[in-house]
């Protein structure tokens, strides 16, 4: 364990072995660092935050800090990551609003700089979120998701596992899964063909989903027909009963 002697670790925090600490960090006392862990120096780790193994926390980031609701009253909350993730200068996480609920990002993230993720939303594993990327509260992005930089995220949306949101977005409604959105307001662009490639779909599962974008981008058909449609159409692979389902259980509405 390397701890600079000018950072400030509260004696109640809980660091695992080969944990560093750079200096002016400040980590309190609910504070629990898994092993191997690299903190750099200015960072502020607070709330009940729980940090997993041989992540890397680079300078100025905070995380756990008290949610940006007006009224809020201080409960006992968290912030939980996972393994593997990085987190890039200055990003934000804060703790959850409710008490005994934690804001979760998962394993083998990357969080680049200046990005935020707001109370109590849920980042799924291997998510990228570029720079200056805004997440309202409530989020949830699913495994693998790719966020371009500058995007804003209005609370309670859903981002379905494999999508990609383009740069710049202004994202209202929930983004289904395998999809590449962008605009403002974020519009259906295609099918994330290059994403699903990189992570080895194969081609018959590939060939499935496209033909079921084709049948949602038809004009002709509204969400409840196109559902009805790929039901009767394409063959019920796990992908295809995972995307009616994440349709069907949508409280925002879905980006098209």
């Amino acid at each position: 364990m390397a701890i600079h002697p000018l950072s400030e670790v509260h004696p109640n925090a809980v660091l695992a072995e080969g944990v560093s600490v750079g200096p002016f960090t400040c980590i309190g006392p609910g504070a629990v660092i898994g092993e191997g862990t690299e903190i750099g120096p200015g960072v502020l780790i607070t709330g009940q935050t729980v940090i997993g193994k041989q992540c890397k926390i680079f300078h100025g980031a905070s995380i756990g800090g008290e949610p940006q609701v007006l009224g809020f009253k201080d409960v006992p909350s968290g912030v939980v990551i996972g393994d593997r993730t990085t987190i890039r200068e200055y990003v934000t996480i804060h703790r959850s609003m409710y008490a005994d609920v934690s804001t979760r990002v998962g394993d083998d993230c990357l969080l680049m700089a200046y990005v935020h993720i707001a109370h109590d939303c849920v980042i799924g594993n291997r998510v990228i979120i570029v720079n200056s990327t805004g997440l309202s509260g409530h989020i949830v992005v699913e495994d693998r998701a790719f966020i371009s930089g500058m995007v804003a995220m209005h609370q309670f949306v859903r981002i379905g596992r494999h999508a990609m949101v383009g740069g710049s977005s202004g994202v209202r409604k929930d983004i289904l899964p395998y999809s590449l959105v962008e605009g403002y307001p974020a519009r259906l662009v295609s099918l994330n063909s290059v994403g699903l490639r990189r992570s080895d779909f194969p081609p018959a599962v590939r060939s499935a989903i496209k033909e079921a974008f084709k049948i949602i981008r038809d004009p002709g058909l509204n969400l409840k027909q196109a559902v009805r449609k790929i039901e009767q159409e394409i063959e019920m692979l796990d992908e295809i009963r995972y995307l009616i389902d994440f349709i069907g259980k949508s409280t925002r509405g879905i980006t098209t």
